[in-house]
Order: C-alpha cells, then structure tokens, then sequence
C-alpha cells in the first residue's frame, strides 16, 4: 500500500478518535498534519468532507442535548462567512488568521481553566452570530472552524452532553456550507475524493473509538470542560509558536 494513504488514514483515524471524544477537534488535528504530506489546499478540503461526515453519528446519537436555539444562530452567522473563507483559502496566505486564532485562543483556555463561573449567563444573539461567522471564515479558510464556537460553548452554563451535542449539529450544519464552498472553488478534486474514499475505514475505527472514550469520560466523572480547555490552550501555543515568525 502507498505510504501516503497510510499516513493520511492514521491522521484521519486519529481526527475521528479526537472528535467522536471531544465533539470537536477533527480539523484542528488533521489539517496541520495533512498538510505536511498533501499540502494546505489538499488538506483543508480532506477535512472538510471527514468534518462533516464525523459529526452525523454523534449528532444523531446525542439529539436530545442539543441546544437548537444556539446551534441554528450559530449557523446563520456561518453561512455568508464560508464563502468568504474559501475566496481567501484560494488566494491568501493563511498564517495571520491562524496567529490571531492561536492567541485567542490561549487567552480564552486560560481564562476558562480558572474562572469558577461560565462567562456567559444565557446566549447573547449578536455574540453568538459573531462566533458562528468567525467560525465560517476560519473553517473555510484554514479548515479549522472549531475554536470560535468552541470557546463561546464551553462558557456556557451547559453541561458536557449539551456542549458536545451543539458543537456536533453547528458542524453538521456548517460544514455543508464549507464543502459547497469548496466545490465552488474547484478545490474538491480528484485526488481529494480518492484520499478520502481510501482513509474512510479508518475514519470509521476512530471515530468509534473516540465515541467510546466519550463513555467512559462521564462513567468516571472526568471534567470535560478541563480536558476541553487544556487541549484548546495546547493547540492555541502550538499555532502561536508555529506562525509567530511572519
């Protein structure tokens, strides 16, 4: 078997563990990853199509936690934003929008880790369409949709069933919008199905893994919202210290 679909399948089993455990985490694991093998514009469409098709069983399983409300809010904020994020995949550097994520995303984790109440008391309308577009135009241009909503879920007074199953149906429904985008784009290639169609068994087998570690996360009343955080300031540092060189 060629060793690049063997690379690029553990990745994608690896991105489906961390989403199926999470709710979230698929793009924020595969694309700088993939990207090292295939190349930006190969990965973020790769993901892309993983991204939506992990959040389908997760959402289908956990659907009465879902918070519809904020998920739809979230979306309609995405939307308009997908298209936007595809124009500048195809034709700008993309380091800037993920230094500005990784400190964000730093501040919020650290701020989140320590605080003992949730930031927000109840959701907000303008702030909550504000995440769902920032969303929209980093998933579609760096393939990494998941910090702004992440962020803004996890300060939520939710418990971890409602945090993950709203993030799983905002990313059902964002990346429909994200994958069209591509496709608009011309960035849906042939080479990016064949990837994906080979990689699908093993997204299979992570994904129903994660699911499983999910489980035993509750069973043993392990802190999710830690785990969550801790893993968000991780990658946070990782892209500061990556594109702090620009």
């Amino acid at each position: 078997m060629d060793t690049t679909i063997i690379l690029i399948s553990l990745i994608i089993a690896l991105a489906g563990f961390t989403q199926g455990l999470t709710g979230f985490g698929s793009a924020l694991v595969s694309v700088p990853l993939l990207s090292l093998i295939v190349g930006a514009q190969t990965a973020v469409p790769i993901a892309g199509v993983f991204g939506w098709l992990v959040t389908l069983p997760i959402v289908w399983k956990m659907r009465d936690s879902i918070q519809t409300k904020t998920g739809l809010i979230l979306f309609a904020g995405a939307v308009p934003a997908s298209f936007v994020g595809a124009k500048l995949l195809a034709t700008m550097p993309s380091q800037y929008i993920l230094l500005t994520m990784g400190i964000v995303l730093v501040l919020s984790s650290i701020h989140s880790m320590f605080s003992t109440q949730p930031l927000f008391k109840k959701t907000s309308m303008p702030i909550t369409l504000g995440a769902g577009f920032t969303s929209g135009v980093l998933g579609a241009s760096v393939g990494e949709s998941g910090p702004p909503v992440i962020a803004y879920t996890s300060m939520q007074p939710w418990t971890a069933d409602q945090t993950k199953a709203t993030l799983s149906f905002f990313f059902m429904l964002q990346m429909i919008g994200a994958n069209v985008s591509f496709w608009n784009e011309g960035l849906l290639t042939e080479e990016v199905i064949s990837h994906v169609i080979s990689a699908l068994p093993a997204f299979a087998v992570g994904l129903a893994g994660g699911m499983i570690g999910y489980h035993f996360l509750q069973k043993y009343k392990i802190d999710y919202h830690k785990l969550v955080h801790g893993f968000l300031l991780v990658i946070g540092c990782m892209l500061v210290f990556k594109n702090i060189g620009i």
